[in-house]
């Protein structure tokens, strides 16, 4: 009688906050980053879309469950809900900003239905992610003194200590005899170093090579435990960053045109009429609060409440590459920017584009898919990938807000009160913000164009766990 031994699938996965698929890709080839060639050749380097906004936290929920912000009520790094806010505005459901203390709340407000990775996959370890629902404090690896080493890294800009760190708490818990099921590290000192200097700078490239090295020590480990060849590595990120030159406050500039708004830090003012919420920072939410009650409005009211000469002044604005609002009808939508605007809805499985007095993506022609696969196929190679499911999935929620708005690359949308100041930003559907590397070690997997809302299932059914229903797809 012939005997098998089933082999225990594991999984690594290494979040490189902030890489930029064409800078990895030079550091690949300079061969300056060896471990992760060494995967590149053996198995898969591609690239993928991120979701809107592109911005930490809420871009971590593709690939751990599966959907998208606006599917989780995550919207942004900072969030505001007007019917909260219009029934009491000392209701915690009100506003949000997970750059603080209220990160805490990350958890709690992610719909209870909706499972993560490490609610799924068994005995899963966590790494300086916010998202920790069930995760057990002593499979945390990061929790004990991230305030403080956060806060240092932040204020001083000394960065590279935090992902030091977080390695030699990787591999603590191996040399402890622990096993895993899964391993989510997050890397966060490319996206800091991107925003604090540039995207290529020195100090950049070095954040990229400490993951290698990382992913160098914990191969060799896992390898010598004979556990290697049958653990899923998989690295990406959550969003890609531009340059930035220049800073418009959108809050500021609210005020300044008659409509006082809330803004974080600044969240107690008498009688607002708008709030905006900044994440990235170059993804901003406009809540306007000068109307009879607490619905979202639809392209007339919104129109008349914030007024035609007032958006007028916005689109004019050299640091708005487009607004985006909902349509009349239920699952319809306009993006616009200063030529004109176009037509977006999601009909059924269906989404469609077609320019109606310009065309703000230039898309060049009307767009139709079948389904969001297709949606992505034939966007993923222009200049704002995945826009028109990345649209419709956002203001699946109120908290998105009553009007969005992407900056133009070099330009954001917080000034005062970012510190230090940023150099780079993210958040908006542009190209180089929305598309990330997704390295892995494996081959012969789908080449259809990936988002990483398809690792969450790729990762369950590498486990041999049931796929759920979600927003993305497994990638074999």
């Amino acid at each position: 009688m012939l005997s098998y031994v089933l082999t225990k699938k594991r999984v690594v996965f290494y979040l490189v906050d902030g890489a930029r698929p064409d800078v990895l890709s030079e550091l690949l080839s300079k061969g300056e980053l060896p471990n992760f060639s060494r995967i590149a050749e053996e198995g898969t380097y591609r690239m993928a879309t991120s979701c809107f906004p592109s911005t930490t936290g809420p871009a971590y929920l593709p690939f751990l469950t599966g959907h998208f912000p606006g599917t989780m009520g995550i919207t942004g790094i900072r969030w505001f809900d007007k019917y909260e806010f219009k029934r009491s505005r000392l209701n915690k459901y009100a506003m949000r900003s997970y750059c603080g203390p209220e990160a805490a709340w990350f958890n709690t407000d992610m719909p209870v239905d909706k499972p993560t990775l490490f609610e799924l996959t068994g005995r899963a370890y966590n790494l300086y992610n916010m998202i920790t629902r069930n995760v057990p404090d002593e499979f945390d690896l990061g929790k004990k003194g991230k305030g403080l080493l956060y806060t240092r890294a932040h204020f001083l800009k000394r960065h590279h200590p935090v992902d030091f760190q977080g390695h030699a708490r990787i591999m603590d818990m191996f040399r402890q005899g622990n096993d895993f099921d899964f391993l989510f590290a997050v890397f966060p000192s490319v996206d800091w170093d991107s925003h604090y200097y540039h995207y290529r700078d020195q100090r950049t490239v070095e954040a990229y090579k400490i993951a290698d090295q990382s992913l160098g020590e914990v191969r060799e480990f896992l390898e010598k435990k004979g556990w290697w060849n049958d653990t899923l590595f998989v690295l990406t990120s959550d969003h890609g960053l531009t340059a930035t030159h220049s800073h418009l406050d959108l809050g500021d500039w609210m005020a300044a045109h008659d409509l006082k708004s809330v803004y974080y830090p600044v969240i107690w003012k008498n009688e607002p009429k708008s709030a905006v919420m900044i994440s990235g920072n170059s993804f901003g939410s406009i809540h306007l609060l000068n109307h009879e009650g607490a619905h979202v409005l639809r392209e007339k009211e919104l129109r008349e409440c914030f007024g035609e000469d007032r958006l007028k002044a916005l689109l004019s604005e050299e640091a708005f590459n487009f607004i985006s609002y909902r349509g009349q009808t239920e699952n319809s939508f306009y993006v616009e920017n200063k030529d004109g605007k176009a037509f977006i809805e999601h009909k059924g499985a269906g989404y469609s584009y077609r320019p109606v007095t310009a065309d703000p993506f230039g898309f060049d022609h009307d767009l139709h898919a079948e389904n969001h696969r297709e949606a992505l196929d034939i966007t993923f190679d222009s200049a704002y990938p995945d826009a028109l499911v990345q649209i419709a999935q956002l203001f699946q929620s109120r908290r998105a807000g009553d009007l969005v708005t992407g900056a133009k690359p070099g330009y954001d949308l917080r000034d005062f009160w970012e510190y230090p100041e940023h150099k780079g930003s993210h958040g908006s559907l542009d190209r180089e913000h929305m598309m990330v590397p997704l390295l892995y070690n494996q081959q012969g997997w789908a080449t259809h164009a990936a988002r990483t809302a398809d690792l969450f299932n790729t990762i369950l059914k590498w486990k041999g766990k049931a796929v759920r229903e979600t927003e993305g797809n497994s990638l074999f």
